[in-house]
């Protein structure tokens, strides 16, 4: 998909169901809403009891930098389009 849409208007408004017609700000936008589900998805592991202390340590760490690149990664090229434009 990312091929066929990269040529495409992107939309801001609306909703959109494929990742890549998104401007960057609603990219933005989508980032901060996964991270409730992302720290629900951290308790039901947690409630599991599948891994380690340690091992959850690590779970825990790889979520927040995803998320954090994430919304950060896409902030930043909203910021930059908006420069641009």
């Amino acid at each position: 998909m990312k091929f066929i849409l990269k040529d495409k208007e992107k939309k801001d408004k609306g909703f959109v169901l494929f990742y890549q017609r998104l401007s960057y700000r609603r990219r933005f936008i989508r980032a901060l809403w996964g991270i409730p589900f992302m720290l629900l998805m951290y308790g039901v592991i947690y409630q599991l009891e599948v891994f380690t202390e340690t091992q959850l340590q690590v779970v825990a760490v790889v979520f927040v930098l995803t998320v954090l690149f994430d919304a950060g990664y896409n902030y930043y090229r909203w910021k930059k389009q908006e420069q641009a434009v």
